[in-house]
């Protein structure tokens, strides 16, 4: 059989169990070309088993998009709330100047899904006019400006700083959007929706010609790479690099940036709003416009009753827009931005928070790196009754696994399973939902995926 080198860059999955996501990138991986792939046995003899089955993937090439480095893009979408609460968006763009510049975000709604579905329909599309204004910036044209796709010649590639600033001014711009706008419309539902609900959010930007990727992140989502390293003796093992941090109060960094500006009990009263221990967020308005705004927006504009207790010395970030418009500094939207180079055969999984609660970063790593040396993407068929060869215990894993007492993740204690994982999924967002809602136990899998809005949300 024949095999492809169909690209240096691999995105493999992109999946979300309601607040849980994941999403994968590979380098220099083999896949088979499209028309390479063996047929299936005779669906007649298989037995179809998949307890995920009635819910909606995708798995696809990518080549329609332009890209000659990233090949595939799987995500997986298993909501534990309402089905818009968790987003997840991709575009890759051809530059006039030659490079391939790939988006990918994940976005999990907090409070409802409003906030997400504004990230998600805004966030990529500024981010890229932003991008490409500063590309033009260092770019001159060639030939007939009046062409449709006119090429230009790169002069100097964009300073890595100010493609951060970049990121930073798109995150900035979405949340002036999201909380600035519903103040200064008529009464509006959706527009004080998309304020009062929040999201969370991490973006990844690829230039396939540079190979260098950036993450922008907000929220307690995660991005981790993995990268294949050569020893000092020539063998190969995995090295797993953790490339954001969580945005909660018991982030160091987090405590440092917030300082002594607000008391317990106005912390108290902020996280008990949110329902939810994060930092870093768009929307949420309520925790960021003054006392006056609330006020005025209950009364007009039928909002919630403003929030007690936060007196308004401590709202200390203020707008361009007005002086009732102050947003208080617990809550901010401003990214963290990590820039890395990619090397052959490394991946990205990007992960919403639900994700790391079942497993560690170096078992999702694991299970992925295990999921392409078992040319999972081939598969092409029905799902059969898994046997012993499918499943893969934890310890087996070829990644360099933790302490089982450093594990924080908390699912798969709370259901009192121990960890053993499957694989048998043809999508590699399924593969690892399906093992962080209980891999090889089956019948508790297809059980738990049973289990209906809203009651779902105790329980996964």
């Amino acid at each position: 059989m024949a095999w492809a080198a169909r690209s240096q860059r691999f995105l493999a999955g992109l999946a979300t169990i309601g607040a849980l996501g994941c999403s994968s990138a590979f380098w220099n991986s083999k896949i088979y070309a499209d028309n390479e792939a063996p047929a299936s046995n005779n669906e007649s003899q298989q037995k179809k088993w998949d307890p995920l089955v009635n819910h909606n993937w995708m798995a696809c090439g990518i080549g329609g998009w332009h890209s000659t480095k990233v090949s595939r893009y799987d995500y997986a979408s298993l909501p534990n709330r309402a089905d818009r609460y968790t987003s997840l968006a991709f575009s890759a763009v051809r530059m006039n100047h030659g490079p391939n510049w790939v988006y990918t975000a994940i976005s999990d709604g907090i409070r409802g899904w409003e906030a997400s579905v504004f990230v998600y329909k805004s966030l990529i599309p500024t981010l890229r006019s932003i991008l490409e204004s500063l590309m033009a910036k260092h770019t001159t044209q060639l030939g007939d400006p009046d062409e449709i796709h006119p090429s230009a010649k790169l002069e100097k590639e964009v300073p890595s700083g100010e493609l951060d600033q970049g990121l930073k001014r798109a995150f900035s711009n979405v949340e002036h959007g999201i909380i600035n706008s519903s103040t200064s419309e008529a009464p509006n539902a959706y527009p004080l929706a998309s304020a009062i609900t929040g999201a969370t959010a991490t973006v990844a930007f690829y230039d396939d010609e540079t190979k260098i990727l950036k993450i922008a992140h907000v929220g307690d989502a995660r991005a981790v790479l993995g990268r294949r390293v050569e020893g000092e003796d020539g063998s190969h093992h995995l090295e797993v690099e953790v490339l954001t941090s969580d945005h909660t109060s018991v982030n160091l960094s987090e405590q440092a940036r917030l300082g002594n500006a607000h008391t317990a009990e106005e912390v108290s009263i902020i996280r008990k709003y949110i329902g939810r221990d994060v930092t870093r967020a768009f929307g949420l308005a309520m925790c960021k416009w003054g006392q006056d705004v609330q006020e005025r927006m209950h009364r007009e504009y039928m909002g919630e009753p403003p929030l007690r207790g936060i007196p308004s010395t401590t709202m200390t970030i203020t707008t361009n827009s007005s002086d009732e418009n102050t947003l208080q500094s617990y809550l901010t939207a401003e990214p963290e931005i990590t820039t890395v180079k990619m090397g052959p055969d490394d991946f990205l999984i990007l992960g919403s928070y639900g994700l790391w609660k079942s497993l560690t970063s170096e078992e999702a790593v694991g299970l992925v790196e295990t999921w392409l040396s078992r040319k999972c993407f081939n598969l092409n068929g029905p799902i059969m009754e898994p046997t012993e060869e499918h499943f893969v215990e934890r310890d087996t894993l070829p990644v360099r696994l933790p302490d089982e007492s450093e594990d924080d993740t908390t699912w798969y204690k709370r259901w009192n399973l121990p960890k053993r994982f499957i694989c048998v999924d043809e999508n590699a967002g399924v593969h690892l939902v399906r093992n962080a809602l209980g891999g090889a136990h089956r019948a508790f899998t297809e059980g738990l995926v049973m289990v209906p809005h809203p009651f779902c949300a105790n329980n996964r």
